[in-house]
């Protein structure tokens, strides 16, 4: 299968916000997840910080102010 994990990167710290995305919005109140399922996760206030196809990873990170 073709999904990644997400994480929100804090610091130098991720948190895991979705293990298996099968879909990733970039929107203007944030980042939604999307799995399988349809299960969907926002976050608001996040985008895109790099995506590593290779390790199936999705980095977001806070929008600086």
């Amino acid at each position: 299968m073709c999904e990644s994990a997400v994480y929100l990167l804090e610091g130098e710290e991720r948190t895991l916000i979705m293990p298996e995305a099968a879909r990733v919005l970039i929107t203007e109140e944030g980042v939604v997840c999307v799995d399988l399922l349809g299960e969907r996760r926002t976050v608001e206030g996040a985008e895109l910080h790099e995506a590593n196809l290779i390790k199936h990873e999705i980095l977001l990170k806070r929008r600086e102010s």
